[in-house]
Formats: structure tokens, C-alpha cells, sequence
């Protein structure tokens, strides 16, 4: 037992070191597909690309995850987006922000961001299963000027 035991382990060990990171987003390697071709029936574009109708980015103050009374008549009509696409499975909540502060903290700060949409759709009856949340922190700015517009929660709908 204890041979196969360690012969899975090398045999897992093998298949990982085969894997190489090609650039930041995509691993190359035996045994890995590439995806970045195939549909994956989402706009991946989402709500900051303002091309999605009725569905809208959601903006936060500066080091904040409190919802103002805009954000939240934005997600109020948000909500009503959901309850009349139900051909959308899902949604990704993805949390951004600026570039003040380090790495880790942006990123924690995004994903408290996204969290605090997530609850507030809960409060107004969409399922939890339907919405997961994701944090780029700073890695996604729309503005390099404009620190506001990259705090935010943006949408993608997934069909």
C-alpha cells in the first residue's frame, strides 16, 4: 500500500513539472488544453463595457466597501436585469480599485467589495448559487488618470 502511496506521488510530481508557464495567464504543457479559443458562452466584457443593457458597474470611495445610496439604486436596477434574463446561469461579481495601497491589500479590498454586492443581490432574492465573486484588486484599471472609475464591482454574466 504504502508502494502505491508513493508511486502516485511521483507520478503527480512527473505530470505537474511537465506543465510551463508560457506567460501570466496561460499554462502550456502535455495534458493542458487550450481554452483561449473555445467559447465559453459569457460576455467577457461585462457590465464596464457598457455594452450590456440594463446590467451596470457598481463604483466605491476611496479605500471603501459600503455601498452608497447611488450603488445601491444601481444594484436595485441590477436586480431587476437578473430577474428578467433568466437565461443567465450565473453571474461573476469581479472586485477593482486603484492602485493606492500594496498588492494584497487591493486584493482583499476588491474581493470585500465584490462580497458586499453579492449580499445586498442575496437581500433582494437572487440564489446564492447564481452569483460568485472574484478580486483583481488593481490589476484591471479602466483609468490611469481617473482612480474612481477603477473602484468598483463590474458584471459578467455567464449564459
Amino acid at each position: 500500500m504504502r508502494f502505491l502511496f508513493i508511486l502516485f506521488i511521483c507520478f503527480t510530481v512527473m505530470s505537474c513539472s511537465s506543465l510551463k508557464k508560457e506567460d501570466k495567464n496561460k499554462l502550456v504543457g502535455e495534458g493542458v488544453s487550450d481554452i483561449s479559443s473555445q467559447d465559453i458562452d459569457s460576455d467577457s466584457k461585462g457590465s464596464d463595457s457598457g455594452t450590456i443593457d440594463g446590467l451596470s458597474t457598481v463604483y466605491f470611495e476611496y479605500d471603501s466597501s459600503v455601498l452608497s445610496s447611488e450603488a445601491r439604486d444601481t444594484l436595485m436596477e441590477n436586480v431587476n436585469w437578473i430577474q428578467n434574463n433568466t437565461e443567465v446561469i450565473s453571474l461573476e461579481l469581479e472586485g477593482h480599485c486603484d492602485t493606492m495601497g500594496s498588492e494584497a491589500y487591493n486584493i482583499g479590498l476588491g474581493r470585500r467589495r465584490a462580497e458586499s454586492v453579492r449580499s445586498f443581490l442575496m437581500e433582494q432574492g437572487i440564489e446564492a448559487g447564481r452569483l460568485s465573486i472574484i478580486s483583481y484588486g488593481e490589476e484591471r484599471p479602466l483609468s490611469e488618470i481617473d482612480h474612481s472609475k477603477n473602484r468598483r464591482v463590474n458584471f459578467v454574466p455567464m449564459y
